[in-house]
């Protein structure tokens, strides 16, 4: 049987960036916004696109001087703000 993946939108990676940071990685309540999805599928996705925006982030935040976890989340948000 052949497995059929499902692919992401730009606006649903969005979405599911920020509704992860808001809703403070609490999986049950980011899955209520995303009915269509387990919790794994979810997660997965969470952490590929938290890995390619950390690749991409690592030295446009060394030269914009980002130094904590907060800075680091508010310059995501408004990276994925752009794209939307």
């Amino acid at each position: 049987m052949k497995r059929i993946y499902h692919q992401w939108t730009d606006y649903e990676s969005s979405r599911l960036f920020k509704c992860v940071i808001k809703c403070e990685r609490n999986w049950i309540e980011v899955q209520n916004q995303f009915p269509t999805f387990t919790k794994l599928q979810l997660q997965n996705k969470y952490l590929v696109m938290k890995k390619q925006i950390q690749k991409k982030t690592t030295i446009e935040t060394d030269s914009q001087g980002i130094n904590s976890d907060v800075d680091l989340v508010q310059y995501l948000i408004n990276l994925l703000n752009t794209f939307m």
